[in-house]
């Protein structure tokens, strides 16, 4: 491996003393040497090809070395040694503050110990030009740094390691609102922050003096536009004993990006919760008709039955129970199809202190043993547009669960009021056992309970939720554990007054109908015929859609058809168009569990059909043929 070359220029008048130089630095590995005798030689040659070190005599013919010396801009590229025959301190002193790398007296020993002098000398040099580039570096990087904290964006702070303001550029200014003067060389303290905020800065700046590493924290204040959060970052900084001066700050205004990230995650809810509802629509879908076809049996045989049992009888009473269980578990399938968004809301102008008065005479008969209930119901209260059906089970599963939270007693309170312009609100609280924050987070997810397995479904409180969401409304939910749980409804308010609660007209007379029950379930078929046949209907039954068409393609005319909507074959939908091909005006009581937008769509298109919603009631199915017995002009017995 080659040495690197030394150049070195000696300047030198004196031949005796240039020629033991030579002969000395021969022995300096690498040393190339060029002599010359006078200042201008130095010069010239210096400035034509820079060496890398000098060796200069004081006295020249042309001129004094200390001529050359000075060097104010520290800008000399190589080191200049003074060489003197007459040496003196002060002639060493005055060669050094002149600009003198160092100083030699000539003499045997001085040449002969030369190279080593030199190569010191050459270390030394190297060593201070790495420091000056390393401190001219350091000013470049202070001058960008300065450049890049005054005109960025972000938050830079200084403290000192007693915590002190050291620095503040003009964003921290100008977002903290205050002036450089008023917080320099002040703590968080002087500078009259709250104790909250002078306590947490002071354990976080000596975190990192202690521990000596960077410290990452959100961290959220009020400036003077209102509340921000900043994404901060406190990085120490080291003396050159490896100690911890100063902690340099840095914050990043995240205000945007934390409401950006809130309103993905609601949005990554609501497509999870769409999910959902999409899932348990197809369940809801798939159960509905056979559930309201075994409910309808049930609700249709105790509803024939009930008018033959005399008053105030246990069988009176089981036929009643019987009754109201089958319209219950009828609202639940409804209150499901509704939460899964299978069924539209039949909207129209609803009282909600009727509505909620009717669930509470509900409730005093069935659920509130040991609970005060606190009734307070606003007597001017608006009235809203909205399925009373749908609101009554949101409204009761509130309630229930409102019971649920207090197995040891507690209130139940039920409040309405006239809220912002346009709205009107409800309030179902209680003061029993609260909720998580946890839990309030999944309190609208479908089938998510506490309750104990068997005890609850999870689909109260989500159906609640989507009733609401689907009538435009709001659902607010507080909680806390010890303490109960406030549900509050808000509702837009209808400028149309609530109509007067109907008041039933006594029956007609029933005249006999000849009516064709079109249903493939069997326990309907019983139920609908007994069901008739207590009106005075005589009932005729066809298991399809296709039997029924046959039937009367072979002569039969009935006065009017309860068609079941869901069927196999042709079903209802298929069904409607030909029968009224067949016998155009024949009266149509379209049965469906599931009133979508298709049996809507039918009973739109087909004058004289009507939806007949199951499960139904002796009642219900009287309701739905009063037309044709209303009507003097309607042929009975099969005549047209």
């Amino acid at each position: 491996m080659s040495v690197p070359s030394i150049r070195i220029l000696v300047v030198e008048d004196e031949p005796s003393h240039a020629a033991a130089i030579e002969r000395s630095l021969e022995a300096m590995e690498g040393a190339v040497l060029k002599v010359t005798g006078t200042l201008r030689g130095y010069l010239d040659e210096s400035a034509t090809s820079p060496p890398d070190l000098v060796l200069l005599d004081l006295n020249l013919p042309d001129g004094s070395a200390l001529e050359v010396l000075p060097d104010p801009e520290g800008t000399r590229p190589f080191p200049l040694v003074l060489m003197t025959s007459y040496g003196s301190e002060e002639t060493a002193v005055q060669a050094m503050k002149s600009g003198a790398f160092d100083y030699l007296v000539k003499s045997p020993e001085t040449f002969a110990d030369l190279p080593r002098t030199l190569a010191r000398l050459l270390r030394e040099w190297a060593l201070l030009t790495d420091r000056k580039r390393i401190a001219r570096d350091l000013q470049a990087s202070e001058r960008k740094y300065r450049s890049l904290a005054e005109n960025i964006n972000d938050f830079i702070i200084r403290y000192e390691r007693d915590g002190r303001h050291a620095y503040l550029n003009p964003a921290a200014l100008a977002m903290l609102g205050v002036r450089a003067e008023d917080v320099l060389g002040k703590t968080h303290a002087e500078c009259g922050c709250s104790d909250a905020i002078c306590r947490f800065w002071e354990e976080t700046l000596a975190r990192v003096v202690s521990e000596g590493r960077p410290c990452p924290f959100e961290f959220e204040f009020v400036g003077p536009a209102g509340p921000v959060t900043h994404d901060c970052r406190l990085t120490p900084e080291f003396d050159a004993e490896g100690r911890v001066s100063s902690i340099l700050g840095v914050s990043r205004d995240i205000t945007d990006r934390k409401k950006a990230e809130a309103e993905r995650r609601q949005l990554e809810a609501q497509v999870q919760q769409a999910q959902k509802l999409e899932s348990l629509g197809g369940l809801a879908s798939g159960v509905a008709h056979d559930m309201n076809n075994v409910l309808g049996a049930i609700l249709g045989l105790a509803s024939a039955s009930l008018p033959s049992q005399a008053p105030g009888t246990a069988a009176r009473q089981a036929f009643e129970t019987i009754i109201l269980a089958a319209e219950r578990g009828g609202k639940l399938v409804k209150g499901l199809l509704t939460f899964a968004r299978q069924s539209p809301a039949e909207a129209r102008v609803l009282d909600l202190n009727a509505l909620l008065r009717e669930e509470v005479h509900l409730l005093e008969h069935t659920a509130l043993s040991g609970i005060d209930l606190e009734l307070d119901l606003a007597d001017d209260l608006r009235p809203v547009r909205g399925d009373a059906s749908a609101l009554a089970h949101a409204f009761m599963n509130l309630c229930l669960n409102a019971v649920d939270a207090m197995p040891e007693g507690g209130t139940l309170t039920l409040q309405t009021c006239n809220g912002d312009p346009g709205w009107v609100e409800a309030l179902v609280a209680d003061s029993g056992v609260g909720m998580t924050a946890e839990v309030m987070a999944r309190a609208t997810d479908p089938f998510f309970t506490t309750k104990a397995q068997g005890k609850g479904t999870g689909l109260g409180l989500p159906m609640a939720y989507s009733i609401v969401k689907a009538h435009q409304g709001q659902l607010e939910l507080q909680s806390e554990p010890g303490r109960g749980t406030w549900v509050r409804l808000r509702f837009p308010a209808c400028p149309e007054p609530a109509p007067p609660a109907a008041v039933q007209d006594p029956a007609p007379a029933a005249g006999p109908l000849r009516v064709l029950l079109v249903d493939d379930d069997d326990l309907v078929q019983c139920s609908v015929t007994m069901l008739l046949e207590v009106l005075g209907h005589q009932a005729l039954v066809a298991s399809s859609g296709e039997e029924a068409l046959a039937k009367i393609a072979e002569g039969c005319r009935p006065d009017a058809v309860v068609l079941d909507m869901n069927m196999p074959g042709l079903g209802g939908a298929g069904t409607l168009p030909r029968l009224h091909e067949l016998c155009p005006g024949l009266p149509v009581l379209l049965a469906t569990g599931r009133a979508d937008q298709g049996a809507l769509d039918l009973v739109a298109a087909h004058p004289g059909v009507r939806l007949l919603s199951k499960p139904f009631t002796l009642e219900e199915l009287r309701e739905g043929l009063r037309p044709l017995l209303d009507d003097p002009a309607q042929p009975q017995d099969g005549r047209r």
